[in-house]
This record gives structure tokens, C-alpha cells and sequence, in this order.
């Protein structure tokens, strides 16, 4: 069975995409990381403000909110590889089922046409024979009302 391409392939094919598409796409997969960077970028933003303008005990809270958002955002890289793996992981195997039920189908779907085949071609055996043996019986009454007439010539002479 040839495998037909519908139109949902190369959707998420990230090969084929260019920058700002296989940025968008991989933020709709993993939305966290980039609510993480912005955060993180926030924090040192803030924390060197702090610093310029001279408030040094609220950028070092800054500097360490940055440590806590990096960590949270490398927890969510990680957390959201393993779910996103595992779902594509996931997404394969299903395809894999559907590519399955599709050939069983077109199995059965040919084993239908073939029986169908097969009971025209009875059909036109039967209807043949019919012909065959309409045209026999035919030949048969001739036959008999020939030999009726001649009876009745006979008779009557």
C-alpha cells in the first residue's frame, strides 16, 4: 500500500521551517520557557536599575530572583522535552495505528471488490447458462411443433 500524504504532514516538521516559525512553534510547545526567559530578563533588568541608581541590598534581591527564575526556566526546558517527547513519542505510535487500520482496511476493502467480482462473474455464468438452455429449449419446441405439423399432415391425409 502506498502511504498517501494528507494535509496535515510536514506541520510540525521543524526541519523545514524557518526562523521565526520554528520559534513560534516551539513557544506554543513550550510555553514556559519563554515566560522563564522574560522573567529572568526582568530580574536583571531590575537588578542592574538597582545597582546604577545605588540600592545594593534590592539588586542583590534582583540578582538572586535571576538565579531562581534561570533555575525554574532550565526545570521547565527539561520537564517540558520529557512531556513533549513523550507525546511525540506518543503521537508516532498513534499514527503508526492509524497507518495500520488504514492498510486493514484497504485489505477489506479489496476482498470486497473481489467477492463482488467474483458474483458478477456468476451472475454472467448463470445468465449465460439460461440463454444457453432458453435457446436449447427453443430448438426443442420447434422441434416438437414440426413434428405436430407433420402429425397432423398425416392425419388428415
Amino acid at each position: 500500500m502506498s502511504y498517501l500524504p494528507s494535509s496535515f504532514d510536514g506541520a510540525d516538521d521543524e526541519a523545514e521551517m524557518d526562523f521565526y516559525s520554528r520559534m513560534i512553534f516551539n513557544c506554543k510547545q513550550q510555553p514556559l520557557v519563554p515566560l522563564g526567559t522574560l522573567l529572568t530578563t526582568g530580574a536583571v533588568i531590575l537588578a542592574v536599575k538597582n545597582l546604577r541608581s545605588g540600592n545594593k541590598e534590592s539588586a542583590q534581591k534582583w540578582f538572586r530572583m535571576r538565579v531562581a527564575m534561570q533555575a525554574s526556566t532550565l526545570v521547565a526546558l527539561v520537564a517540558g522535552s520529557y512531556f513533549y517527547g513523550t507525546s511525540k513519542k506518543e503521537a508516532k505510535a498513534k499514527e503508526e495505528v492509524l497507518r495500520e487500520k488504514a492498510k486493514m482496511r484497504e485489505k477489506l476493502w479489496i476482498r470486497e471488490l473481489e467477492r463482488r467480482d467474483e458474483e458478477t462473474q456468476m451472475r454472467k455464468k448463470r445468465a449465460e447458462m439460461a440463454r444457453l438452455k432458453a435457446q436449447h429449449m427453443e430448438k426443442e419446441t420447434s422441434k416438437l411443433e414440426e413434428e405436430l405439423r407433420e402429425l397432423e399432415s398425416a392425419t388428415r391425409k
